[in-house]
């Protein structure tokens, strides 16, 4: 079992001699079912272990957490990082557990998602990824995976507001074969999720070599695509479904698309009036 779950379950254990006899009962079914108390709702807990919500509130914040929802969490971080996206996910469909409230459970998972990133916003590193874009020849975005869609997406939403930028595939060319012909003034954006592509980091790596300007969008400091990058930007994707969460790494981009055509105000109405135009005459 993961560390982190490993290190909760310790701290529970410790407060065990100060907690109430009902606060003691749900303490040990924490320490005993860790997983099945993740993903419990607060009524299911209720109902099994016959306590009120209200010393399930007071045991919360006897371990040192604002309510239920805060000690919830962090169990649901460490499930989430004790495994990559596919086993993760397995694992989860393998274990016993109640009916779910699944749009709850997940718009819960996206809302500390989001402020996590939030939190994890360099706004230096923000301002130079904004800066390198906008002044970039020609952008081109890379990612396998989920994060493959993430890249595709990017230059659909750079092409918008009149930055030059293309998808880089990963097909009869690998991804160091298309950055041959890449200069000097052009930029890679490249997204990198677990579990992490060595295709992509050898791209950076590549691109790093020949002096090309990389920008990374991660989910940690310690990625690898870090070391060989200009510029990277943090972004939360913790999920308990078969795949990252990208509703962050949507946040971060949808932002900076934000921020690039208000800059390039007048550049980016031509292009939307030239779209126009095109889908007028042909369509």
């Amino acid at each position: 079992m993961n560390e982190n779950i490993n290190e909760l379950k310790r701290r529970v254990k410790l407060k065990l001699p100060y907690l109430t006899r009902s606060q003691k009962t749900i303490a040990n079914y924490i320490v005993e079912n860790p997983q099945k108390f993740a993903l419990s709702s607060v009524r299911e807990l209720e109902k099994e272990l016959k306590i009120s919500k209200s010393t399930i509130v007071r045991l919360a914040q006897a371990l040192g957490y604002n309510g239920f929802y805060g000690l919830k969490s962090e169990f649901l971080k460490g499930l989430q990082n004790n495994f990559g996206p596919i086993p993760r996910y397995k694992k989860f469909l393998s274990m016993p557990h109640q009916q779910m409230d699944f749009v709850r459970l997940i718009a819960e998972e996206t809302f500390r998602n989001i402020n996590s990133t939030l939190q994890l916003i360099d706004k230096t590193q923000y301002k130079k990824a904004v800066n390198l874009l906008k002044n970039a020849n020609h952008v081109y975005t890379i990612g396998l995976g989920i994060s493959s869609c993430l890249a595709e997406m990017a230059t659909y939403l750079l092409t918008r507001i009149s930055i030059k930028s293309n998808f880089m595939g990963h097909g009869a060319l690998k991804f160091t074969e298309q950055i041959i012909n890449i200069s000097k003034n052009d930029v890679i954006l490249a997204f990198s999720f677990p579990p992490y592509s060595k295709e992509t980091i050898e791209a950076a790596r590549y691109a790093q070599e020949r002096s090309i300007k990389v920008i990374s969008i991660t989910d940690k400091t310690t990625s690898k695509i870090v070391e060989y990058s200009d510029v990277f930007l943090q972004a939360s994707v913790e999920s308990l479904t078969i795949s990252n969460s990208v509703i962050s790494v949507l946040l971060l981009l949808y932002a900076i698309i934000a921020q690039l055509g208000n800059e390039l105000k007048n550049k980016t109405l031509k292009t939307i009036e030239a779209i126009e135009h095109v889908r007028k005459e042909h369509s």
